[in-house]
């Protein structure tokens, strides 16, 4: 095994060392790959200068982000070279990312501070007068209505101060995408008032080709944040911060149907770069996740989100996800004697993941069973990736070697189907742990999210502990719960902690379960899930910054203060 393997996560060495075939079925191996282009899209940290990679390897483009990470976009043949440069310390694949889908406002006692002169508290105060005014919202996510009344301000101009595209497609990129990243399009508030001003949607939407009626997401997560509920009778449905300006990313590649990590990364970039620009506060909300890591918030991909702490005023805000009863973790204590696990994966999989994470101090052979009853002994050779045959199914495996980011030891295992099978062999698979040398003996596996697998993949003995999704592990970030604020009770799907280095998460609860906001075209829709729930708190934050900051109360009141306050 080449050094440089040894400077590449363990996903990515898999999908460099298997057959491109093979990669290619697997929906996980493939995330970041360009088929027609052979090209990766990958993220480094690194010292020193690569912007000089684009002079020495052909058809690189490097993207520098804040905190001495970057984007990479370059042929696979060039990954080895590149990571064994020795301005890299790390290199990590993309990996996908999936939405974690007007009682909760007052459940969280937000009417008391928000603005609303002609009201009185039951102390007969009067109200704080609080409205995110002189505070930026940061909305990363699928895109948004900007027609909707709910983002413009009393005189029908919108609140949006900067709106990034980042999946326009090249035509529409032409000339409009920012400077430094190179794709999309970028429209400013001047931008969107023209369209506003159109006469009309469709003319509008002609001059500023954004809308987001696929999933309307980015819109409901907006209007929880900072919509002011204009359209609805009496503002019923408005949001936190009502008069808060807007920078919102809409995330994804003209080439890909959902954004992974390095889209994400390359948006926090973006939003925190125009706070500086507009000498502004901002809170960031990020509502999204994968199981994909150690759950420890050592992937480079965290360690970004982690490492924004500090840079201007921010605070970002992270949905724990939708993973609490969806039965995708289950945790095996080792001790002297065979254990073994069951799990179902459904019908209909064309590709499965499973990801093991154990000690290195702990040595245990691994057997897979599958539903036929056939067996395979999953040989410890780390850093090489083996395949084996099982019926009509491919097992691709890689035991991965310590990172500078994390001590503990992935095993992954991918399932994709063989020969002339559509499908991944569905029934009781089972996982067989013989040990040889224990000393910790804890054991963690986590399959893929609701929103990736079908509602029958899951483990048959699950453990709903530490099932909050990636990024929500991240350190100096808000995590965000639900609960359903009629009853005061923890929503069953809400994301749990702790994280795998027993850090308590999530930070706090919010709201999450029938959640009245704005979906597409104008309206207003119930919304359930850890995704709303966030942004109840990215609304907070804001007001908080725009007490401590604009108001000159606290001029600290930002990133670790508000942290240290939930």
């Amino acid at each position: 095994m080449n050094e440089q393997s040894e400077k590449i996560d363990n996903g990515f060495n898999l999908a460099l060392q298997v057959p491109e075939g093979e990669m290619l079925q697997s929906a996980y191996l493939q995330y970041g790959y360009n088929q027609e282009e052979e090209s990766w899209q990958i993220i480094v940290k690194y010292i020193g200068d690569i912007k000089r990679f684009e002079g020495i390897f052909p058809n690189t483009k490097v993207v520098e982000l804040l905190n001495q990470y970057a984007i990479i976009t370059t042929k696979a043949v060039y990954i080895p070279a590149i990571a064994a440069m020795p301005e890299i310390e790390f290199v990590e694949k993309p990996k996908r990312l999936y939405f974690n889908l007007e009682q909760g406002r007052s459940a969280s006692c937000i009417n008391t501070v928000q603005k609303n002169p002609a009201v009185q508290n039951t102390a007969g105060d009067r109200e704080l007068n609080l409205s995110g005014k002189g505070v930026l919202v940061g909305v990363i996510d699928s895109g948004i209505d900007y027609f909707h009344p709910t983002f413009r301000d009393e005189e029908g101009n919108t609140r949006i101060a900067w709106l990034w595209d980042q999946s326009a497609s090249k035509a529409q990129s032409e000339g409009r995408a920012p400077a430094g990243y190179g794709f999309g399009a970028q429209y400013s508030m001047l931008d969107i008032n023209e369209a506003l001003q159109a006469g009309s949607r469709t003319e509008g939407e002609r001059l500023v080709p954004v809308n987001d009626r696929g999933s309307g997401h980015g819109t409901s997560v907006a209007g929880v944040a900072a919509g002011n509920g204009a359209g609805s009778m009496g503002r019923r449905y408005r949001g936190v911060a009502t008069e808060s300006q807007l920078i919102v990313v809409r995330l994804g590649r003209s080439d890909q149907d959902f954004a992974g990590t390095t889209e994400v990364m390359e948006g926090l970039d973006y939003v925190v770069q125009k706070a500086i620009e507009l000498q502004m506060p901002v809170a960031i909300n990020l509502s999204f996740g994968n199981n994909n890591g150690a759950h420890d918030g050592q992937s480079l991909f965290e360690n970004y989100i982690t490492e924004l702490n500090g840079v201007w005023k921010n605070v970002i805000v992270v949905a724990s996800g939708n993973e609490g009863d969806a039965r995708h973790h289950a945790q095996v204590q080792l001790e002297n004697r065979e254990a073994s696990l069951s799990f179902a994966i459904g019908p209909n999989e064309r590709s499965m993941s499973l990801q093991i994470w154990k000690q290195f101090v702990d040595d245990f052979q691994i057997q897979i069973e599958s539903p036929s009853g056939q067996r395979v002994s999953i040989i410890r050779e780390e850093e090489n990736a083996i395949s084996y045959n099982l019926g009509g199914n491919k097992l691709l495996t890689f035991y991965g070697t310590p990172t500078p980011y994390t001590t503990s030891q992935e095993i992954f295992v991918e399932w994709i189907p063989r020969g002339t099978e559509t499908f991944v062999e569905s029934g009781i698979w089972k996982l067989i742990f013989t040990p040889e040398a224990i000393k910790d003996g804890t054991v963690n596996l986590w399959l893929p999210t609701i929103e990736a697998v079908g509602l029958s993949t899951g483990f048959l003995t699950s453990d709903p502990e530490t099932t909050l999704t990636i990024p929500a592990a991240a350190r100096n970030v808000i995590t965000v719960g639900a609960y359903r604020s009629e009853t005061d009770s923890i929503a069953s799907f809400s994301g749990r902690g702790n994280t795998t280095d027993r850090r308590f998460m999530p930070t706090l609860v919010a709201p999450g379960v029938g959640i009245m906001t704005a979906i597409p075209d104008g309206g207003y829709g119930s919304r359930t899930g850890t995704s709303i729930a966030a942004p109840f708190v990215t609304g907070s934050a804001a007001l908080m910054m725009e007490w401590g900051i604009v108001m000159g109360n606290d001029p600290y009141l930002y990133d670790a203060v508000i942290i240290g306050l939930s």
